[in-house]
């Protein structure tokens, strides 16, 4: 056999498992691939949102407090030659954080918040649909 060909035999033998690992996945009941599926709706993804702003405040109000505690000992370092390095490690901790709390604000709760008005829009769709298939036309 050419290497071409126990390749394409590895590889859809590979293909194969994995696809049957994926479909079989366990839920944690021991149901595997039998369990309950994923349910999401808009308000899923809005309080979900809500609860990553949660961790966006908790996470400034923690840099507050870091930055407050650790500005005390900026001045102290002064005629030190490590007081530049330090003033380096804060600028960089500054950028970093403002970051973070970008990724966190656009990237986490911005992109659930978007999800759930597509599935909200989506739903309503949905609605209008199933109602109006009930109606009797005259």
């Amino acid at each position: 056999m050419s290497f071409d060909s126990d390749w394409a035999s590895a590889r859809s033998a590979a293909t194969a498992k994995t696809s049957m690992r994926l479909n079989a996945s366990d839920d944690g009941s021991g149901n595997r691939g039998l369990g309950r599926g994923l349910k999401v709706t808009s308000s899923i993804l809005n309080e979900r949102a809500g609860k990553a702003d949660t961790v966006r405040d908790d996470f400034m109000k923690a840099d507050n407090s870091t930055m407050k505690e650790t500005g005390q000992v900026g001045p102290s370092l002064k005629g030190f030659e490590s007081a530049s390095a330090f003033s380096t490690f804060t600028d960089r901790w500054k950028d970093q954080m403002k970051h973070v709390d970008a990724l966190l604000k656009d990237d986490v709760s911005g992109a659930l918040r978007s999800s759930a008005q597509s599935y909200m829009a989506r739903e309503r769709k949905e609605k209008d649909r199933h109602s109006s298939e009930g109606k009797d036309p005259k």
